[in-house]
């Protein structure tokens, strides 16, 4: 399952995943129960005036797993508006 995130950086994506229960192995792998993910920097988006940062993330593994865990991480990475 692959999730483009919108103005979360890498290493906030990276610690969220192993606050889900993985550990990081090596920059941009993080493995836990039953799922691996792997996370880098995409290209920003551009928006009128602004430039917003984009990461990558994409989780495999058992699907149970995966399911579970973007669920998790797409509730951790949601930013109120204002």
């Amino acid at each position: 399952m692959r999730m483009s995130l919108r103005g979360v950086g890498v290493p906030i994506v990276t610690a969220y995943l192993v606050d889900l229960g993985g550990a990081a192995l090596e920059a941009g792998l993080v493995v836990g129960d039953g799922w691996q993910a792997r996370v880098w920097a995409g290209e920003p988006v551009q928006l009128a005036a602004l430039r917003i940062g984009v990461t990558e993330v994409e989780i495999s593994g058992e699907p149970g797993a995966v399911a579970q865990t973007a669920a998790e991480l797409e509730r951790k990475t949601i930013r109120g508006g204002g």
